[in-house]
């Protein structure tokens, strides 16, 4: 706003309720003597005051999609009685085991970061008793209910995703089309420093094409300010240097008497700064760092439109801004210093269940550099602009350690988190020097700090994500298919799929491709429901084609098995199988000596000690059907699990000690793979095979980030131990109910059990390799 008029040109702040605006600056807009500056809310909702508008220009536009899908998104929380009844509206239709698992308090329930996509098919049977229950539910005049209303009458067309939290109901692409305060206007400006390269700007806004004026060539290495980069994590505590005295602040305690303190380094360095922001992706972590921090309740201010005037004004304070890596300039004095924290992967269970679930991080990678390029930046508008960003947790450190997510960063951006990482790197005395030279710009930072920041933003260069280009391609027909399908039109929706599957070639799009696949099949068999019955052919063909595109893999099994008739059986499946059957009948045979195997091997997952730690996952891995065990030789792998097509595996590091995983860890983890296959005689292990690192820690030296391997993963002591305890009750389970020679009925039980406790191999694959050392 002030900006404009420094400009000469009028604006009106027409944002909160509609109510509660100025008569003459909605007379001033409508006469088109001011420009009305709002929220996007107040575009994309279903009664916009705004609709009038012959020209809308959008500002921070890359960062739009959460803005404008969320007029068609309906979320219920599991705190609402719609969250149960949604499961009973689905009825039969959704597996029984998994609304146990989602709505159960026992032993078996899913852990709340899993995410569900329900079949399209469950939607469309259960139509009338979903809409039933949130009809029913909603209460009139609330948010949830007007977004209701924007998706009511396409409800067949929304996905529907589900975790332990919430559900969440909306299109992949919103429907812009449709909504006339965004197409009436004669022209929509987009403006963004960062617009992306893969499309991302299409999908958000649901339309297609979006003509870009490309920015100068020397826009690219053109300053927006410094920031020098602090990463905690990797200062190392001195005691005879960073340890200071705190007087005892109990009256009755002995005069003078003092007591040595190892402070928190993130606390010490918020305390050169009177005004702070903190950005998380959750308003619970950003709570809990200002609780951290000691800040007190009156200098805490909670982001929202007022709010961040108030702080601006304000001579101390911090802003608490969960998830607004956009749309908040805190320039020059205003606040100089930042603490970040969490990767923005995902805003919503749909970002969620491409990440987690479809494992299509290069889709999302756009998206999440942008968020963190833009968050950075919320303190340093202008060239000559400063401040310091302290970026808090090992998710973010190793995000900003890996060249795969910052080579396509602005070139003075990686000249900083290169800087950030090397100066961190020291004792909390030093860092915090540092760190008050920066907020000061003083002598030492601009002989020391300035040069080496220049000479690194002079060595950086900037390159596309992989599959920017690919992406960016799809997007238009992405864009097409989610219309027809809006519009009902499936026939016209299942051959637009088609059409992006076939152009999405690159190996690393084949899960995204896959997902596509399974939308068209979905959508003719919806046409062929309509009454085109050559298009449930073409269904079960492209169901084919999604399944064999994602190999391996649990979700699309999870959501359209392949009918008994058609289906490949996974040959680590039918290996597990065999390998538990075998047990049952021969060395598990006796309760007893289950009973007695079965302890000792959740004794040993449960304890540190390195050699009983290590037995314990060899055991784990023959209850899991695997031909498990330990090779001998030096700097081999502590667990490996080989199932047919399919090998995993474990390093253990149960009695680490160290704060974070060295370099030697994962150069040693990497080769552990290549070395089974060379101790059994083949040249390559099995296509998707993964090795893991079990530790306490999730810290990874930023040194080891690079060079992880792609098959590389991390995952922790207690996740093992969860697998442990679910293979007692899957096994319990078998001996209930199978008998080791029971023929084909035996194994389709075996699959069935295994299949419900998550531990047929590509299930364990999945859990176990949530967190890559490396990449998305």
């Amino acid at each position: 706003m002030d900006a404009g008029r420094r400009q000469g040109v009028e604006l009106h702040a027409l944002i909160d309720s509609n109510r509660d605006w100025d008569p003459r600056e909605v007379t001033a807009y409508t006469r088109s003597e001011a420009i009305a500056v709002t929220t996007y809310s107040h575009i994309f909702n279903v009664n916009s005051h705004l609709a009038d508008a012959r020209t809308l220009i959008f500002d921070d536009a890359h960062a739009a999609e959460g803005y404008v899908a969320d007029a068609w998104s309906l979320e219920i929380p599991r705190t609402s009685t719609i969250y149960n009844d949604l499961f009973d509206a689905f009825g039969d239709t959704i597996d029984s085991h998994l609304v146990t698992r989602m709505t159960g308090e026992g032993a078996d329930t899913s852990s709340w970061p899993e995410v569900r996509m329900i079949p399209i098919s469950a939607t469309a049977s259960r139509l009338n008793e979903i809409d039933a229950v949130l009809d029913a539910g909603l209460a009139a005049r609330t948010p949830p209910r007007y977004r209701f209303t924007m998706i009511r009458e396409s409800l067949v067309s929304c996905l529907f995703y589900v975790s332990r939290g919430k559900w969440y109901i909306r299109p992949m692409i919103p429907p812009t089309f449709q909504h006339a305060p965004f197409v009436d206007p004669a022209q929509r400006v987009y403006l963004s420093a960062t617009l992306g390269e893969a499309g991302e700007l299409e999908r958000a806004f649901g339309r297609s094409p979006i003509s870009r004026i490309p920015s100068p060539p020397a826009w690219e290495r053109t300053g927006s300010g410094r920031r020098f980069f602090v990463f905690p994590d990797l200062a190392k505590f001195n005691a005879a240097t960073d340890t200071v005295v705190v007087t005892p602040s109990l009256s009755d305690e002995l005069t003078g008497l003092a007591e040595l303190e190892q402070p928190s380094l993130p606390k010490r360095l918020a305390h050169l700064a009177a005004k702070r922001l903190i950005l998380t992706q959750q308003n619970e972590a950003a709570r809990n760092i200002a609780n951290d921090l000691a800040v007190p309740a009156q200098e805490r201010f909670e982001a929202s439109d007022t709010t961040v005037d108030a702080f601006k004004q304000a001579g101390r304070g911090t802003l608490l801004a969960p998830n607004r890596y956009d749309g908040m300039d805190l320039a020059d004095d205003t606040c100089r210093f930042m603490i970040m924290a969490d990767v923005p992967t995902a805003s919503h269970l749909q970002d969620r269940f491409l990440s987690s679930k479809l494992r299509a991080g290069d889709v999302l990678a756009e998206r999440i550099r942008t968020r963190v390029v833009q968050g950075a930046g919320r303190c340093t508008r202008g060239p000559q602009d400063w401040a310091v960003v302290v970026v808090e947790g090992e998710d973010l450190l190793r995000y900003l350690s890996d060249p795969d997510n910052t080579q396509s960063m602005p070139v003075e951006l990686q000249a900083e988190i290169e800087f950030g990482l090397l100066a961190s790197a020291s004792s909390f005395s030093n860092v915090v020097a540092l760190t008050r030279s920066a907020l000061a710009q003083d002598e030492d930072w601009r002989q020391h700090g300035e040069p080496s920041l220049a000479d690194g933003r002079a060595r950086a260069t900037r390159t596309p994500q992989p599959l920017a280009a690919e992406l960016a391609a799809s997007a238009p027909r992405e864009v097409a298919a989610w219309r027809a399908a809006w519009l009902g039109d499936w026939e016209a929706a299942g051959r637009a799929a088609v059409a992006v599957l076939e152009g999405l070639t690159a190996p690393r799009a084949r899960a995204y491709r896959a997902l596509w696949a399974y939308f068209a099949s979905a959508w003719f068999a919806r046409s062929a429901s309509a009454g085109n019955a050559a298009a449930m052919d073409r269904s079960a063909e492209l169901l084919t084609t999604a399944h064999r595109a994602a190999p391996g893999t649990v979700w699309l099994r999870e959501i359209q098995p392949l009918p008994a008739s058609t289906v490949v059986p996974e040959p680590s499946d039918e290996s597990a199988i065999d390998g538990i059957l075998s047990l049952l009948g021969g060395a598990l045979r006796s309760a007893a000596t289950f009973s007695t195997r079965a302890q000792t091997m959740l004794a040993q997952l449960a304890q540190d000690g390195a050699t009983p730690y290590e037995l314990g996952l060899v055991e784990l891995g023959r209850f899991l059907g695997a031909d498990s065990f330990k090779p001998a030789g030096r700097g081999q792998t502590d667990a490996a699990w080989l199932w047919d097509e399919f090998w995993l595996t474990v390093e253990a590091k149960s009695e680490q000690t160290a704060d974070r995983l060295s370099m030697d860890y994962v150069r040693k983890a990497n080769t552990h793979l290549t070395s089974v296959a060379a101790d059994r005689a083949v040249d390559e292990p099995p296509v998707g095979s993964v090795s893991v690192i079990v530790a306490h820690s999730r810290l990874v030296d930023p040194e080891a980030v690079p060079i992880a391997a792609s098959h590389l993963f991390l995952t922790t002591t207690d996740v093992v131990l969860d697998v442990g305890h679910d293979v007692h009750r899957a096994w319990a389970a078998i001996r209930t109910s199978v008998v080791a020679d029971g023929g084909e009925a035996a194994r389709a039980e075996v699959a069935r059990i295994l299949w419900e406790h998550r531990l047929l191999p590509a299930q364990v694959k999945e859990r176990l390799t949530r967190e890559p050392i490396r990449g998305l």
